[in-house]
């Protein structure tokens, strides 16, 4: 059948053209004279009907899908993004809640700090005290006598630990014989010099020269 509108040739079984739609048939032809072309024909159209419904709801269904999808991600990454700030507000006020929280523990240890007990730790310090003893310095007396034939010098008062020096000086005609303490002759020099650790008494003895020593007479001094 030949479409009377764009001129396309379509089956005899069809009504509506293929190419432009129009319909092949006019109003007053009897599509009935045929039952099975019309059935044919109605069958057809049905299902391309049918087609055409299905393909526009599958795309429409597609459609539906995608739009769903992409609703469903960008609620998400609304969510997401919600849900870090909300996070991030969070952390922050408790931060700042625990921060306030120290500083109100801080000064609340400050205000209500409990008594200081004072604890005395009595240190014991031992004074040693070192005496030094100063012995007052003892005194030793130096007697000095001597023979006719001449002098001595060096008698006195003399401290302890001294050195003392004693000279004898003879005359002319005499010479020195020694010093004596008593009966012992403790030096023959006339120049004497030792030290004095208790009271001395000594006696020079002079000798007239080319004569014996004379002997001494006396008791024994300490």
């Amino acid at each position: 059948m030949r479409c009377k509108n764009c001129g396309s040739e379509n089956n005899d079984n069809l009504y509506i053209c293929q190419n432009c739609g129009s319909p092949l048939y006019e109003e007053e032809e009897e599509i009935t004279k045929d039952t099975d072309k019309t059935q044919v024909f109605v069958a057809q159209s049905e299902k391309s009907k049918n087609d055409s419904i299905r393909d526009e709801k599958s795309k429409k269904n597609n459609s539906t899908v995608i739009i769903i999808i992409l609703c469903v991600i960008l609620v998400a990454v609304i969510a997401g993004t919600v849900a870090a700030i909300v996070n991030s507000k969070k952390g922050n006020e408790e931060e700042s809640t625990l921060t306030q929280v120290s500083t109100s523990q801080t000064t609340e240890r400050q205000t209500t700090a409990p008594p200081t007990t004072e604890t005395t730790t009595e240190t014991t310090t031992e004074t040693t005290t070192t005496t030094t003893t100063t012995e007052a310095p003892v005194n030793f007396n130096v007697a000095l006598s001597c023979n006719d034939g001449g002098e001595v010098e060096g008698e006195g008062t003399y401290k302890r630990g001294d050195n003392v020096t004693v000279i004898a000086r003879p005359d002319d005609g005499y010479d020195f014989d020694g010093w004596y303490s008593g009966n012992t002759k403790v030096s023959s020099s006339d120049t004497y010099t030792f030290t004095l650790t208790k009271d001395v008494s000594l006696q020079a003895i002079f000798v007239i020269i080319n004569e014996e020593p004379i002997e001494v007479i006396g008791e024994d001094q300490d």
